[in-house]
C-alpha cells in the first residue's frame, strides 16, 4: 500500500476545493454579524477536509464492482488499497471531522453530521438516479453550512440561501460527469453546460444586491467564465470522454473560483483570497492525479 494509492483514492486535487465552500460560508456568516474567532475556522476548515476525502474514498468503495469493469486501475480493484482499509479511511475520517466540528459547537457538528450523512445518500443511494447530481450538490451546500454554522443555528435568512446556487453550480459539474467515461451527444450537455455558465456568475447577483454591496467584486465572476469557457468550447465541438472529463475538472477547480467571488461579494476578502489560491496546491496536484 502505497501513499500515492490513498491519494488516488481520495482523489487529491479535488481536494483543496472543499475548504473553498466553507470560506464562502465563513465570509456569508460574518456579513450578518457572526465573529470569526482563528481557532474555530482552522478547525472548521479541517473538518471539511477530513469528510470530503472520506467522501471522495467512501465513492470508490460503494463502486468497487462496478470500477473492477469500468476503471480496473483504481486503487481498490487494482488491489492497492484493500477495501477493508479503505472502509476503515472513511470512517476514520468521518469520525475526525465530527470530532473537530463538536470542538467549535453544537451547530458545527450537526453541519458536519448532515453533510456526512448526504456523502452516503449519494454514494450509496442516489448517485445513479435523477436526484444523483442533486445530492451531490447537497453536499457542497452542506460543506458551506460548515462555515456558516458560526453564525448559530440555520435559518431561512438570506446568508443560508446563498449557497444554494453553488448547490446548483455542483449538480451541472455532476450531470456533465456522467458522460466522462463514453463521450456524450451535444443534446445531453447543452442544459448542463448553459447551466455552468449563468451560475458561475450568480455570484455578480449577490455582490450588487447584498446587504453590504462589493460592486467591484460583481466583475470577479468573470474570471470564473474566462475559466470555464475553454473546455467548454472543446467539449461542444468533440464530445468525446476525454473533452467532457476535461470540463468536469475545469468545472470542480471552479468551484473554488466561485466561493471566491461569494466570499469577496460578501465583503469577505482573505477568504476570497484563499479560496483563489486553493487552486494553486489542487492544479499541482492535478499534474499527476485525476480528480474525477
Amino acid at each position: 500500500m502505497s501513499a500515492r494509492a490513498y491519494l488516488e483514492l481520495v482523489r487529491i486535487p479535488a481536494v483543496f476545493s472543499a475548504p473553498s465552500d466553507v470560506l464562502a460560508g465563513l465570509a456569508l456568516a460574518a456579513a450578518f454579524g457572526a465573529a470569526l474567532e482563528p481557532g474555530a475556522v482552522a478547525l472548521l476548515l479541517l473538518a471539511s477536509v477530513a469528510i470530503y476525502c472520506a467522501g471522495m474514498a467512501a465513492n470508490d468503495v460503494f463502486d468497487a464492482r462496478i470500477d473492477a469493469q469500468e476503471r480496473p486501475g483504481r486503487p481498490i480493484p487494482s488491489g492497492r488499497v484493500p477495501l477493508r482499509a479503505a472502509v476503515a479511511l472513511v470512517l476514520g475520517l468521518q469520525g475526525l471531522g465530527l470530532g473537530l466540528a463538536a470542538a467549535v459547537g453544537p451547530p458545527a457538528f450537526a453541519a458536519v453530521g448532515l453533510t456526512v450523512a448526504c456523502t452516503y445518500a449519494y454514494n450509496a443511494l442516489l448517485k445513479d438516479s435523477p436526484l444523483g447530481p442533486w445530492a451531490m450538490g447537497a453536499c457542497r451546500y452542506g460543506n458551506a453550512a460548515i462555515g456558516l454554522s458560526v453564525a448559530g443555528w440555520p435559518s431561512l435568512t438570506l446568508p443560508w440561501l446563498v449557497p444554494l446556487s453553488t448547490l446548483a453550480y455542483t449538480a451541472a459539474v455532476t450531470f456533465v460527469s456522467r458522460h466522462e467515461v463514453d463521450g456524450a451527444a451535444r443534446a445531453d450537455l447543452r442544459g448542463p453546460f448553459a447551466a455552468l455558465l449563468a451560475l458561475a456568475i450568480a455570484p455578480a447577483v449577490w455582490a450588487l444586491a447584498g446587504p453590504l454591496p462589493v460592486t467591484w467584486a460583481a466583475a470577479l465572476p468573470l474570471v470564473t467564465l474566462g475559466w470555464l469557457i475553454g473546455p467548454l468550447r472543446r467539449a461542444w465541438a468533440h464530445p468525446t470522454a476525454g473533452s467532457v472529463r476535461g470540463v468536469v475538472m475545469a468545472g470542480i477547480y471552479g468551484i473554488a473560483l466561485t466561493n471566491a467571488c461569494l466570499a469577496a461579494a460578501a465583503g469577505g476578502f482573505w477568504q476570497a483570497a484563499l479560496a483563489a489560491g486553493l487552486l494553486v496546491p489542487g492544479r499541482a496536484f492535478g499534474r499527476w492525479f485525476y480528480a474525477t
